[in-house]
C-alpha cells in the first residue's frame, strides 16, 4: 500500500485518514487532492506515490478557489488551528473546491483532549499554548454534536470517530512527545 519515509532515521508513517482516502480514490484516474497543511510531508508522499495529483496548502494559508475541482481533500492537523469561525470558513472553502460528492477525511481536537483548557483562553473552546512548539498557536476544540452542526451545513458525515492519537501525533509534529491527544477523525463528502 503505501511506504513509510523517515526522518531523522525513524519511521513515519502516512496518517489512516491518509491511508484511507488513498484507498478510496485508487480506482479514480489522475484524482485531484487537496491537502491542507502538508506539515513535513509524510502524507504528500503517500499520496503521490498512490499516482494521485496533490496541491498542498500550508497550514493558515487560503484555500485556492478552484470550484468543484477536486476529487478528495485531506487535512490532519491544519483544522486543529484557529477558532470555529476560522475552521467553519476553512470548511466552506474546502467545500467550494471539492467535486460533489467528493470526500473530505480530516482531523479536529476533541474536548476530552488533554491540552482542552490548558493555556491561554481565547474564547469558548479555544485555548492558545504558552509554551512549546506551538505557543500562541490557538487550538479549537469541539464535541461530537459541535462538529456534526458545523459539517452539515455543506457535507454528508459518513463517520465521526474520536481517537486516541498520541502515537499517530508522534515528534515528528512536536519535539516532546504528547501524551492524552485526543481526535476526531472525520469521513464526509460535499453535498451534490
Amino acid at each position: 500500500m503505501t511506504e513509510p519515509s523517515t526522518e531523522g532515521g525513524k519511521l513515519r508513517r502516512a496518517h489512516p485518514l491518509a491511508i484511507s482516502l488513498i484507498a478510496r480514490l485508487r480506482a479514480t484516474p489522475r484524482a485531484r487532492v487537496l491537502e491542507i497543511g502538508a506539515g513535513t510531508g509524510r502524507n504528500t508522499e503517500a499520496l503521490r506515490a498512490a499516482g494521485l495529483e496533490i496541491d498542498s496548502v500550508a497550514d493558515g494559508t487560503p484555500i485556492p478557489a478552484r470550484n468543484d475541482y477536486y476529487d478528495g481533500a485531506l487535512s490532519t492537523h491544519a483544522l486543529l488551528h484557529g477558532t470555529p469561525g476560522t475552521i467553519a470558513a476553512s470548511l466552506e472553502a474546502i467545500a467550494n473546491s471539492l467535486k460533489p460528492g467528493a470526500p473530505l477525511h480530516a482531523t479536529f481536537a476533541s474536548v476530552l483532549d488533554s491540552r482542552f483548557g490548558k493555556g491561554r483562553r481565547i474564547s469558548r473552546h479555544v485555548f492558545a499554548a504558552e509554551a512549546g512548539d506551538e505557543a500562541g498557536v490557538p487550538h479549537v476544540y469541539f464535541t461530537g454534536e459541535e462538529l456534526r452542526s458545523l459539517l452539515e451545513a455543506r457535507y454528508d458525515v459518513e463517520s465521526i470517530q474520536e481517537t486516541a492519537a498520541d502515537d499517530i501525533v508522534g515528534t515528528w509534529a512536536h519535539r516532546e512527545p504528547l501524551r492524552g491527544v485526543v481526535h476526531w477523525f472525520v469521513r464526509a463528502v460535499k453535498k451534490r
